[in-house]
């Protein structure tokens, strides 16, 4: 029994070897050195098969170079093409659950994580350039504020849906009886609290009168209470001349958040 463990052992030892050489002469672990990329490789396999701790910046973005931008994609497909939180979310769990992508639930988390916190556009990614520059121009506003708490606002009449290249969400919505705004609540730092925002929205129009919100759906929440997405609704308020002004009260930061649409909207582009 003795001789045969002796020649497993020193067999063993070979293969050690003989891989250890193959590593070191034929793995491009550039930009980092051949020690480096072991230590890293050995902290996210502890990572994903025990309870080690969550993964730093640097070593995130290791586990989504190697595991991403080394294996699958150039790191311009990915970097490039920006999606919303719940865009990479279904991206992320599309190249593990589809595509066969070899990522635990642990790393796709962490990898989903890191992509929404640098890869991430409230703009719809579906759309035409020209789409997007109408968007941004006549439906999409911003309030980076203070408190790390970035609120985006989209004005959804018809001419929004008709970006889209569709009716269903238009129906869905309701936009023929209410007016409709899509929000996005996302923090870099901290965790989103629970906003009511049927309670803290108010819309006002050419005329001064306010309207209070019919209601407040959340629509997708991040895992880590990062990034949230909701869509609030009042009733329809005419939208033919003027503006609409929408004021989200008691946020962090600022007090007031106000938003402001010049009214009437353009006739959107051709999609096709």
């Amino acid at each position: 029994m003795r001789p045969l463990v002796v020649t497993v052992l020193i067999f063993a030892s070979i293969l050690l070897v003989l891989a250890s050489a193959a590593f070191f002469m034929f793995v491009d672990t550039r930009p980092m050195g051949r020690l480096e990329y072991l230590g890293l490789m050995g902290r996210i396999t502890a990572f994903k098969f025990t309870g080690v701790p969550e993964l730093d910046e640097a070593e995130t973005r290791f586990l989504y170079n190697n595991s991403c931008t080394r294996r699958c994609h150039g790191r311009d497909v990915v970097e490039r093409t920006k999606h919303t939180p719940r865009e990479w979310e279904a991206v992320v769990n599309r190249m593990r659950l589809v595509n066969g992508a070899r990522l635990t639930g642990k790393e796709a988390v962490t990898i989903m994580r890191y992509l929404q916190k640098n890869f991430s556009s409230n703009v719809p990614t579906i759309l035409s350039d020209k789409a997007n520059r109408f968007l941004k121009q006549y439906l999409w506003k911003s309030d980076f504020g203070e408190s790390d708490l970035y609120i985006d606002v989209i004005y959804t009449p018809l001419e929004y849906f008709k970006l889209l290249g569709g009716a269903v969400e238009a129906e869905k919505y309701d936009v023929e009886d209410y007016t409709v705004f899509l929000v996005y609540l996302n923090t870099h730092q901290g965790r989103l609290k629970q906003f009511p925002m049927e309670r803290l929205a108010v819309l006002k129009d050419k005329d001064g009168r306010s309207y209070e919100p019919f209601d407040w759906q959340v629509i997708y929440e991040g895992g880590d209470l990062h990034h949230r997405e909701g869509v609030l609704r009042f009733k329809r308020v005419k939208d033919d001349k003027g503006f609409l002004e929408l004021t989200l009260k008691d946020l962090p930061g600022q007090r007031e958040r106000l938003f402001r649409w010049e009214l009437p909207i353009p006739e959107a582009p051709e999609t096709s």
